[in-house]
């Protein structure tokens, strides 16, 4: 039996993860998709992409809920997926903070860490607002990790774990599947 977690995916669609021929979006929407097919209906999720401005999925046109993880709600979820192109400039706080007014169990951010980054301000006054949401980073680029910045500090201050892609294996190892 599986424990209700309520799941919150933050995805940065802005135009750099829209570089070299759009590998980084295509990842994340390939790894969403596989971890929405993860989910029982007793699951909860919400899905927010965001660039200068964060979007919700919005599947009950309620604004401001998650979702329950039903085969019909997952298939809405793919087809908003589907929708995003990598558009805009890159602003992580405020996709951060309306994925904490949710108050999920634990929180996903796919980024490829592009400038402008967290200030130490801004991790602190996340972190004072998640008050015990787990956020984890996960971070794509091409080439070896570098030491994972505002992104490792981001998730290690609130419980979760940072985790580098290294696109070009990734894709790599994509063709082999």
């Amino acid at each position: 039996e599986s424990k209700e977690i309520d799941v919150m995916l933050i995805l940065d669609r802005s135009g750099s993860m829209g570089d070299a021929a759009q590998a980084a979006l295509k990842a994340v929407k390939a790894e969403l998709a596989r971890s929405l097919e993860q989910l029982d209906s007793v699951h909860q999720f919400q899905i927010i992409f965001y660039n200068e401005r964060p979007v919700a999925f919005n599947p009950t046109g309620v604004p401001g809920k998650l979702a329950f993880a039903t085969d019909q709600n997952k298939q809405r979820a793919v087809r908003f997926i589907n929708s995003i192109v990598p558009d805009g400039g890159t602003r992580h706080d405020d996709a951060l903070k309306m994925a904490l007014r949710f108050r999920p169990d634990v929180i996903f951010l796919l980024t490829d860490g592009d400038k402008p980054e967290l200030s130490d301000e801004q991790i602190e006054e996340i972190s004072r607002r998640a008050s015990g949401i787990a956020i984890h980073t996960i971070q794509f680029g091409i080439g070896p990790a570098t030491g994972g910045g505002f992104l490792a500090k981001l998730a290690k201050e609130n419980g979760g774990q940072h985790t580098y892609v290294d696109l070009a294996e990734y894709l790599q190892n994509k063709d082999r599947r």
